[in-house]
């Protein structure tokens, strides 16, 4: 069958039939999904990137390479859609998410050319993903009695999991040890906004490490900086979004004076706003002033006499961070500071790690965390903190629900096993349909075999003898290139994940399914 010409701009190939443009928005889809194939499992590639003028990136993460990616079908940003709410949801499964929907189109192209309405399809593959996000509750295992060590166990399991596909794979087992010690500080219902990574180049990998507190970078400052006092114990904060500046005149600026007197004046009163403010800050009592906006020199030589530590242009996120952590309000006027706008904390310090100063807040009010990532560059800086992240959510996830179960393709070979045991119940169409659906399930361990380089055909067969014939969580041993019980060799992973990963990934599916037709309403001119 020949490809049809593109029709998502404006409604082309008027004398296509639907199922022609439905197979063509598939093979689309699948194209993209083809960028993202390599990136799942403990032996996943990395891409490189380069996005906007001088912008690179190398990660695997799917959710990143998925938001760069522009593909020219619109339909195909259903895909983009799906992997962006896997990540704010679960965190991770991304990759998944895209290779379950990409194979569950696939399945439905075979549907298509053997004359199965569209609609049917769609019908059976959410009863079907309904059956499978029962059958992972079923066969999901909760431990009845938890420990604190036995918690931790779990959590590090799970984590190690997550982080074993990443880039920081060597070192998941630090990692693991940072994310699950942050997760337990801060507590099942924390504010993950509170849990921030800052990065410092220089050092190896092996030295982050994580502070009870609140870590920003020391922001820009001018001449008399030195001179401040670099530690504070019990101190007052005040968060500003004030500019304490002297600014310069607009250009083309004119003031008409009558005598030179009136000039004084004048260049007093600017003189006079500025110090206002400060005596006001001053009358405070606070050791410490941040602000989002500039602390200029004249205001840095003011607070330094008085062994005050400041900081301009801070960001909104560090400094929303300080005020939750420490009490402190956001003033936006001088008018409204008093006491009970100042924040509070433990010690204020400024040290240095590797070539760069750093601002600590410990024993704030509220719980907050901060990992500090070392590295000896950038790029992997800014994919180890992405990769944090997806463990981090992850924890979390699992800290509200502890239902686990096994991963390495072993949860997907068990529902796929018992969706064929349904299948036998089932006649006609439905079966047929039903079939394809637990057939595309399996594409995660077939993935997974593909891109370590073992025989694929083999090791699957081998695991659904197996779970056809036992209640078992078999997987894939990628190092070793055989089948082990991935329960008992602790590769773990949170029951929402799946669940998630099989709804979003149907869903999807269906919706480019029942599309046949697209049109572009958008005047040329615009």
């Amino acid at each position: 069958m020949t490809e049809p010409a593109l029709f998502f701009l404006k409604n082309l190939g008027k004398d296509l039939n639907s199922v022609s443009k439905i197979l063509f928005n598939i093979n689309e889809c699948l194209k993209v999904i083809e960028i993202i194939k390599t990136t799942l499992g403990p032996s996943s590639m990395d891409k490189f990137i380069h996005y906007e003028k001088d912008k690179t990136v190398i990660t695997n993460d799917g959710a990143t390479i998925m938001n760069l990616i522009k593909p020219k079908n619109e339909v195909s940003k259903i895909l983009i859609e799906i992997a962006k709410s896997q990540d704010f949801e679960v965190g991770d499964g991304t990759t998944t998410v895209c290779l379950i929907c990409g194979e569950l189109l696939m399945m439905s192209k075979e549907l298509l050319e053997e004359k199965i309405h569209p609609r049917n399809i769609s019908k059976i593959f959410k009863k079907s993903a309904l059956i499978a996000s029962q059958i992972i509750k079923e066969v999901s295992i909760e431990p009845p009695h938890l420990d604190v060590k036995f918690l931790k166990k779990i959590l590090m399991s799970c984590c190690a999991t997550s982080l074993n596909s990443k880039l920081i794979s060597g070192k998941r087992h630090i990692f693991s040890e940072i994310i699950v010690s942050t997760c337990l500080i801060m507590g099942k219902d924390f504010d993950p906004n509170m849990v921030s990574v800052k990065s410092v180049l220089g050092g190896a990998i092996n030295d982050s490490f994580f502070i009870k507190g609140i870590c920003l970078k020391k922001p820009f400052s001018y001449a008399g900086y030195e001179k401040q006092t670099k530690k504070h114990y019990l101190p007052h904060l005040l968060l500003l979004n004030i500019e304490l500046e002297i600014k310069s005149e607009e250009k083309e600026a004119e003031a008409k004076l009558n005598s030179m007197k009136n000039y004084k004046k004048f260049i007093d009163a600017e003189w006079s706003i500025i110090y206002e403010k400060l005596d006001r800050i001053s009358e405070t009592k606070i050791k410490a002033v941040f602000s989002t906006q500039a602390i200029g020199d004249l205001a840095t030589q003011y607070f330094a006499e008085r062994s005050v530590i400041c900081g301009g242009r801070i960001s909104n996120d560090d400094i929303t961070r300080i005020s939750k952590g420490t009490g402190g309000r956001l003033v936006s006027s001088i008018s409204n500071i008093s006491k009970f706008t100042t924040g509070k904390c433990g010690v204020l310090e400024e040290k240095q790690i590797g070539t760069e100063r750093l601002i600590f807040i410990l024993g704030c009010s509220n719980k907050s965390i901060t990992i500090m990532l070392r590295g000896s560059s950038m790029k992997l800086l800014e994919e180890t903190k992405r990769c944090l992240n997806d463990g981090i959510m992850v924890v979390r996830r699992v800290l509200k629900n502890q239902s686990i179960v096994a991963g390495a393709g072993a949860v997907e070979m068990k529902i796929a096993s018992k969706l064929r045991r349904y299948i036998k119940t089932v006649t006609g169409k439905n079966q047929i349909i039903l079939k394809k659906f637990a057939q595309a399930l399996e594409i995660i361990p077939k993935t997974i075999c593909e891109n370590a380089g073992l025989d694929s055909i083999t090791i699957l067969s081998n695991l659904r003898s197996i779970h056809e014939n036992s209640d078992c969580w078999e997987g894939i041993n990628v190092e070793k290139g055989t089948i082990f019980n991935a329960f008992d060799n602790f590769i773990w992973e949170p029951i929402i994940i799946k669940t998630n990963a099989i709804q979003a990934a149907t869903e999807a599916a269906c919706s480019i399914l029942s599309i046949d037709s697209c049109f572009s309403f958008v005047n040329k001119k615009e």
